[in-house]
């Protein structure tokens, strides 16, 4: 191929590029709004979009016939096209929720595990969390283009494990690896939380600073500044496990220790929360002591912050009727200004969708890199 030929097919590459992202950004869109987002001229983009469609990138949607002239075609991208699947792998379970390509929960599943449990038992899990989820939504495992996952411990950029105290084995684990037939990415669970509340949370795109107060079996803090998820140099933003002062995980034998010793260690947090509900006053006490170790932690980075809300999420987010109050409570006591407090609705899902939010990222940035060349005609199989 000359020169010509090579720098129109260029050109073809880079106009695919430009049109699909205008699209992934506002679709369903017409065609002039796409002309004007690309910055294409029409001829060219109506060229692309035929090109799209027929490789089935793109669906033109039926126009609304509206009074008299011809009706404006729209186009829309195809998320069910391919689907992504994002994990949280913990100490005690492996939970998964199946995506399509723009967000739309199909499926979740979780499988419970030890803490004991051997590092290739504990990836195998997720395997089959993936399969059982793509069964459950009737989509074939092929079309499963990427995985995300979220996971306890400090992570660093490429997905290994650095630091994990929950999971004996787990240090070390390079995540992504494993996947070894799928786009592959991992961050810390707590940070993925806060990009699943800062995506999908109520409202969605709330105030541009939040510190996330990551509550449940493991606890965390993330933070999310200028409307972006801060990780920090090493992926530590935030990262208060370490430091004397924060007993977090230890503030849990609080709630242990006011239900009978012969309930399930899983089920021990909840029954507390139960009970405070229904006036215990020794289970209301536990949650204020509970409640008094995440604020300690939490008026650390609000006062670094100075963000305009605090989220609870995680499991426990599902207790907000009687650990809301004692918290803001806490919270007035050692900030100078206490933000908006506001509990998650995503309960704990919400490290399964924010590694599927990174897995979409990662398809995103995938399909619009003008140095993969054209992209393909679209068929059942892995991106």
């Amino acid at each position: 191929m000359g020169s010509d030929g090579a720098d129109q097919s260029r050109l073809r590459q880079l106009n695919e590029r430009a049109v699909l992202a205008a699209v992934r950004s506002a679709g369903p869109v017409r065609v002039a709004q796409i002309v004007e987002q690309s910055g294409l001229g029409r001829t060219a983009v109506e060229e692309v979009l035929s090109s799209l469609v027929t490789r089935r990138w793109l669906v033109e949607e039926s126009p609304a016939i509206r009074g008299r002239g011809r009706p404006a075609r729209s186009y829309r991208f195809r998320a069910e096209a391919g689907y992504v699947a994002g994990l949280d792998i913990g100490a005690y379970s492996v939970r998964g929720a199946l995506t399509d390509l723009d967000g739309r929960v199909l499926a979740s599943v979780r499988h419970p595990v030890a803490p004991e449990m051997r590092r290739d038992e504990r990836l195998g899990t997720a395997d089959q969390v993936i399969a059982e989820c793509a069964r459950e939504a009737g989509v074939p495992v092929s079309r499963v283009w990427a995985v995300g996952a979220g996971t306890t411990g400090l992570v660093d950029t490429t997905g290994t494990v650095v630091r994990a105290n929950a999971i004996p084995d787990w240090a070390g684990t390079n995540v992504p690896a494993h996947f070894t037939t799928r786009l592959a990415v991992a961050d810390n669970d707590s940070q993925l939380a806060a990009l699943a509340e800062q995506r999908h949370g109520t409202p969605a795109a709330g105030p541009a600073d939040m510190v996330f107060l990551h509550a449940g079996r493991r606890t965390g803090l993330a933070l999310v500044l200028d409307g972006q998820l801060r990780r920090g140099a090493f992926g530590a933003a935030a990262d208060m496990s370490a430091l004397r002062g924060v007993a977090w995980e230890a503030a849990l034998q609080y709630l242990h220790d006011v239900v009978p010793a012969d309930v399930p260690p899983l089920d021990k947090a909840e029954r507390a929360f139960a009970a405070a509900r229904d006036g215990d006053r020794a289970a209301r006490a536990a949650v204020r002591r509970y409640a008094h170790a995440m604020a300690v932690a939490a008026a650390t980075a609000i006062a670094i912050v100075d963000p305009r809300l605090l989220v609870l999420g995680g499991s426990f987010s599902r207790a907000a009727d009687v650990l809301l109050e004692p918290l803001t409570a806490e919270l007035t006591r050692l900030c100078p200004r206490v933000p908006e407090v506001r509990a998650s609705e995503l309960g704990a899902l919400c490290v399964a969708l924010g590694a599927a939010s990174l897995a979409q990222d990662a398809v995103h940035t995938r399909l619009l890199d003008p140095t993969r060349g054209a992209l393909p005609t679209l068929t059942s199989r892995s991106l």
